[in-house]
């Protein structure tokens, strides 16, 4: 082998290298964003956590037999715990509350939803403040610069056939619809609530792509500690006793 053909050899190797180490990249930017929390979800240690501490909350948050609007709070905390414990320093938990997202894992945002409706039923986009119309709050995220708008992350819960359903909605689609639709994208409410929802309508549509889609079977969110005997056994845990 000459000269020429050894150099051209040893150029072939460094673009190979080069191609391999670009393909890399790719790839770990794409584990920064919604395939880590695509993993997270099918795990099946991680589905048990999220049983249990559903539970908590379902219990908690339930008086006389019927689950208080609290308990929507309470779950985004439980799955939030989650992915804290599986993700570590990979995700943000402390949002600003005027923002639309709920987490931030790399570079995306991510909202978070729970529902006890059945799965494809709509879900709230936005509660506006008491000095904010809702017209004006609608107008707002129809004009929001592309950097405004969340990946979905919905999650239904099937409490009669105990099983959960996670799905997730790319940022892209979610703010293509609502730029698609613009104020048939959203549900007005009446009364004094302040709280936006997709309309029926742009549900369709965001159901149309789905960018996963995690079933959690036999989650019977029956098993949780009741609350007053939880904060009994709490208080006597640190010498507190009558």
């Amino acid at each position: 082998m000459n000269k020429r053909d050894t150099n051209k050899k040893k150029l072939q190797e460094i673009q190979n290298n080069n191609i391999i180490k670009t393909e890399s990249l790719i790839e770990i930017i794409k584990k920064d964003g919604l395939e880590l929390l695509k993993d997270v979800f099918e795990k099946k240690i991680a589905q048990k956590g999220l049983i249990m501490l559903y539970s908590q909350s379902q219990t908690e948050c339930t008086r006389n037999g019927m689950c208080g609007m609290e308990v929507g709070m309470s779950r985004e905390k439980d799955q939030g715990a989650v992915l804290k414990l599986f993700l570590g320093d990979k995700i943000n938990l402390d949002i600003d509350n005027s923002l639309p997202e709920d987490y931030i894992i790399g570079k995306e945002k991510i909202s978070a939803k729970h529902t006890s409706s059945k799965v494809g039923s709509t879900v709230k986009v936005k509660w506006t403040s008491a000095d904010i119309s809702v017209k004006d709050a609608i107008k707002s995220m129809i004009e929001a610069d592309d950097s405004y708008y969340s990946n979905l992350l919905l999650t239904y819960f099937d409490i009669k056939n105990k099983k959960i359903i996670i799905i997730c909605i790319t940022s892209e689609h979610n703010k293509n619809i609502i730029k698609t639709l613009k104020e048939k994208a959203f549900k007005i409410p009446g009364g004094n609530s302040r709280g936006i929802e997709y309309s029926t309508m742009a549900m369709k549509e965001l159901f149309k792509n789905i960018y996963f889609k995690v079933e959690i079977e036999n989650a019977d969110l029956k098993g949780g500690i009741n609350p007053i005997d939880r904060r009994v056994n709490l208080l006597k845990s640190i010498g507190i006793t009558p």
